[in-house]
């Protein structure tokens, strides 16, 4: 089990940016083999912490898949986000899936 502080589907701030974004998965530590060269992978602790897929959207509103480390991260409290209503529309949906019952065969 992963002791991460963000879940999937949570609603997140990057701390220095402050762009908002949705947590769509979770690595328990740095997964990437190729690292770019600005990300922060230089400390053990950093790349041994968990790791987080998330969706955001840019200046100009275009939806990204960017790779953040836990650190990079802050709550961001549920509520509306009238300038991201995407995001919002994805954390709910994102949420109602995980909490939804499953069928089985």
């Amino acid at each position: 089990m992963i002791a991460s502080k963000f879940n999937i589907g949570q609603q997140v701030r990057h701390q220095l940016l402050g762009f908002l974004g949705v947590v769509v998965d979770v690595d328990p530590e740095y997964s990437l083999e190729e690292p770019a060269i600005d990300d922060v992978v230089d400390s053990d602790a950093m790349r041994a912490a968990p790791w987080y897929h998330v969706v955001m959207e840019d200046d100009d509103g275009q939806t990204v898949q960017t790779y953040l480390a836990e650190a990079q991260l802050s709550w961001e409290l549920p509520g509306e986000h009238p300038d991201n209503s995407s995001l919002d529309e994805l954390a709910a949906s994102i949420r109602q899936q995980l909490t939804a019952p499953r069928l089985r065969n």
